[in-house]
């Protein structure tokens, strides 16, 4: 049923006439009850509530303070649309917590709290904002304030607790109750009052805080996740060492950006720019910044220049200074060295980074307070942080590498004479005994082996073997996987996923520090394959983005 009116209750010592006038001619709602209480004595809120439940004639009820200004006409059509949007929400306020403390006190952590509340006294006027303006979507939150709020009867458990005497903590109450028995609470903010006094504690507040806390401490704290709004668009800086080549960690920071991009988000990439790969992510709308000159900001000799509103700002090298201009919703970092400068550029910006390996020194988490979560790519890899850098399973989680399932599909198997293994990764001391130990075992089998990657060590040139060919590094990497039977690679890298989503086995080389081998084995498709396409790691890493956020 589409909601078009609405009921006001509201108490007050002595009920001003002009008030109610003002609700009537700014609400915008013609089928308008107002409910007020002549209130002299002090009556408690909770019972003028609880009557003004039962006596109204709308299943919309407004509770407000009764020294309220409207910044705006036909905030009421608002407040009608947001439940007629939202069917299922049983209270929507103007400010409100993501956190509730053990305290009870609903604005003991700032950072989780929503809304915008204006104020004015003594002739002196100021916004108070808790979070971002969010147009005309809502945040959810646990409790709201209660200078202004509005309850569906149908979709409440709980009426207010006449318990509770006087004027304080009712609202946190009534919220919570309702709160813990699945009743759905948010925030909007596209309707702005101004408050004609402020928030004020006092031994009546004192006492039924100290109330609610010990009734309801066996259910506090309590946190509720952040969750994106639908078309709600974040601002994400992802900072890497080296975007440039065709290499595992760039590829993931590729299919990385490009997935973000395709579900709407402003992608950045902070990193050493250059190459094919740059070009081809910039045609998806994806920004690139060069790690030497990070957005908003230019190294000097000997003083850091800062890039302002109107320019350049010479400041000392010795500090790092914030350029609000520059901002981003979360930094999404690789690599230790940009996970510990960026750091430094963002430090109060919401940051999760991504460890890629367990035996390079440069993939070795950075370990900081900064940092909200830590994503790892293989279930080794979180295995191997906890133990060694003793980072908090609560803080960590495992989202395997994406692939893009339109390049990365089942193929038909090639119609050769030989078996043909392919073998796809950077050349170096790291592979060369996997590499070495891959040439014998081909030729002992009769197999060819394929080699794809950039040379970064010599060794390849004293093998001379006819059944092994090698190739520079390319993109198009499934047009290799087509033409071979079998994928080899040392840990469970890019190739073996590219493989088995292509409907290739894979021989898997466990390998230490040095690149020694400590074990091989070939693995067959598993049955959860899909877990490693892109929609299902690009929806996990949002996820995680909410969850820190």
């Amino acid at each position: 049923m589409k909601h078009n009116s609405l009921t006001i209750a509201f108490s007050s010592r002595k009920v001003d006439p002009y008030y109610i006038e003002i609700l009537k001619s700014t609400s915008g709602i013609h089928n308008l009850e107002i409910l007020p209480f002549d209130n002299p004595n002090g009556t408690s809120l909770t019972k003028l509530y609880n009557e003004a439940l039962e006596k109204a004639s709308n299943d919309l009820v407004l509770f407000c303070h009764d020294d309220l200004k409207f910044d705006k006409k036909n905030w009421g059509r608002r407040l009608l649309n947001h439940f007629n949007r939202n069917k299922d929400y049983g209270i929507i306020g103007i400010a409100g917590t993501r956190y509730l403390a053990k305290t009870g006190r609903w604005w003991e952590d700032w950072s989780k709290m929503h809304g915008a509340v204006n104020h004015e006294k003594d002739g002196k006027k100021w916004l108070t904002r808790y979070s971002k303006d969010i147009g005309n979507g809502l945040d959810d939150v646990v409790v709201v304030d209660g200078l202004f709020f509005v309850v569906n009867k149908k979709n409440i458990k709980h009426n207010f607790n006449n318990e509770i005497d006087g004027f304080h903590f009712y609202d946190v109450d009534f919220c919570f109750r309702n709160y813990v028995d699945g009743v759905k609470i948010g925030v909007c903010t596209d309707i702005r009052v101004t408050h004609l006094s402020i928030g004020e504690t006092n031994d009546e507040w004192e006492r039924n805080r100290e109330s609610f806390a010990s009734k309801w401490k066996k259910h506090l704290p309590v946190k509720i996740k952040k969750t994106l709004r639908k078309n709600e668009k974040l601002k994400i800086l992802i900072g890497c060492l080296n975007f440039n080549d065709f290499t595992g960690s760039e590829l993931h920071v590729y299919d990385l950006a490009k997935g973000l991009r395709k579900n709407g988000h402003d992608v950045t990439i902070c990193s050493n720019i250059g190459g094919d790969i740059s070009k081809k992510i910039s045609s998806f709308g994806v920004k690139l910044c060069d790690i030497q000159t990070p957005p908003g900001f230019m190294k000097g000799d000997d003083k850091t220049q800062v890039q302002g509103p109107n320019g350049p700002m010479v400041m000392s090298s010795q500090q790092v200074y914030k350029v609000e201009d520059v901002k981003f919703d979360i930094l999404h970092l690789h690599h230790k060295p940009i996970v510990e400068r960026l750091l430094q550029f963002f430090p109060n910006t919401p940051c999760v980074t991504t460890i890629h390996s367990e035996i390079i020194d440069l993939e070795h988490p950075v370990i900081s307070d900064k940092i909200g979560g830590y994503i790892c790519i293989r279930p080794e890899i979180r295995k191997f942080i906890k133990n060694s850098f003793d980072v908090e399973e609560s803080k960590s989680c495992v989202i395997y590498n994406s692939f893009d399932e339109s390049r990365f599909k089942p193929y038909p198997l090639p119609k050769t004479e030989k078996e043909r293994v392919l073998f796809v990764g950077t050349i170096d001391y790291l592979r060369k005994e996997s590499i070495l130990d891959l040439v014998s075992e081909t030729k002992k089998n009769n197999q060819e082996l394929w080699l794809v990657g950039k040379k970064r060590d010599p060794f390849l040139d004293n093998v001379t073997d006819e059944h092994v060919k090698y190739f520079e590094p390319t993109w198009n990497v499934e047009n290799y996987i087509k033409q071979t039977h079998k994928t080899a690679g040392i840990l469970l890298g890019r190739t073996t996923i590219e493989g088995w989503l292509c409907g290739r086995p894979g021989l898997i080389y466990q390998v230490d520090y040095n690149g020694t081998i400590e074990s091989k084995k070939w693995h067959d498709v598993p049955e959860d394959v899909d877990k490693f396409s892109s929609k299902n790691t690009i929806n996990k890493i949002i996820e995680k983005y909410t969850d820190i956020l």
